[in-house]
C-alpha cells in the first residue's frame, strides 16, 4: 500500500467524509474506489493511440468554457447539443478519435466545468 496526499475543494472532501461514514469505510477506501474507476477508464480508453468513441457530459456556468474547448478539440467533436438549465448551461458532446486527445480535452473541460462525464461506447 502506498500512501500519498490529496488536495481537494472542501465541498468534495465533505462529501468523500458522508460517503465514508454512511458505508462505514474509510475516507481512503472512498478515494482509492474512485481513483480506480477513472484509472481503468483511462487505461482502457483515454490512451494514446486508441480509437474512441464516447459522450462527455459537462455543466457549466456559462457557454465559454465550452467554446473554447470546442474550438482547440474540434476534430474530436462529432455531435454536440448545448441546452440552459437555469442559469448553468449543459452540454453533450459526441467524441470520436485519438483517446490521449479525447482525455486531453476531458480533462481541459473538467477544469473549467461544474461537472463532467466521460462515458465511452467503444
Amino acid at each position: 500500500m502506498r500512501r500519498f496526499g490529496v488536495s481537494l475543494p472542501d465541498e468534495l472532501a465533505q462529501e468523500v467524509d458522508k460517503i465514508s461514514q454512511e458505508l462505514g469505510v474509510t475516507r481512503s477506501a472512498v478515494v482509492a474506489q474512485a481513483v480506480s474507476s477513472f484509472v481503468h477508464t483511462y487505461s482502457q480508453h483515454l490512451r494514446d493511440g486508441h480509437r474512441c468513441l464516447g459522450a462527455v457530459i459537462s455543466l457549466t456556468e456559462g457557454v465559454e468554457a465550452a467554446s473554447r474547448m470546442m474550438e482547440e478539440y474540434k476534430d474530436l467533436i462529432a455531435n454536440y447539443s448545448h441546452m440552459h438549465i437555469g442559469d448553468r448551461c449543459l452540454s453533450v458532446f459526441v467524441v470520436h478519435g485519438d483517446g490521449r486527445r479525447i482525455g486531453e480535452f476531458l480533462m481541459g473541460l473538467s477544469e473549467r466545468a461544474a461537472r463532467t462525464l466521460f462515458t465511452p461506447l467503444e
